[in-house]
């Protein structure tokens, strides 16, 4: 049975992997998020997730804070296919999901958008 939940170990707060995952991650976009990615050597969580909302595009932090809240939510319910994937491969990856679109997304079409950004972060990794 998965558990759908998005524990502190599954947070990316590691200040030089954050780094490390700006500067040299392979990355691909699925409007309106730019999905960042880079393989770990090891790790307590098969994926680690970094969710940034551009304060360029988002003034209030009521707004910001709300984008960060769908996509969380997005990932946390779409995810456990893709983390029994990588955990049965043995792969660890640090992934970053930076929001790109100028208006706050509607619910059911970011988890339209999620599930095919974690299609092919699982098509990757294969």
């Amino acid at each position: 049975m998965s558990r759908y939940t998005f524990g502190k170990k599954e947070k990316l707060c590691s200040k030089l992997v954050i780094d490390a995952l700006f500067k040299s991650a392979k990355s691909f976009k699925e409007y309106p998020i730019r999905v960042m990615y880079m393989p770990l050597e090891e790790s307590d969580a098969a994926a680690k997730l970094l969710i940034s909302v551009p304060k360029k595009r988002f003034k209030k932090a009521v707004s910001r804070n709300s984008v960060k809240r769908l996509i969380r939510e997005t990932y946390r319910l779409n995810k456990p296919d893709l983390i029994e994937n990588w955990q049965a491969q043995g792969k660890y990856f640090a992934l970053a999901f930076v929001y790109i679109g100028n208006d706050i997304p509607d619910y059911h079409e970011l988890n339209v958008i999620m599930k095919r950004i974690l299609e092919k972060l699982k098509s990757l990794s294969a």
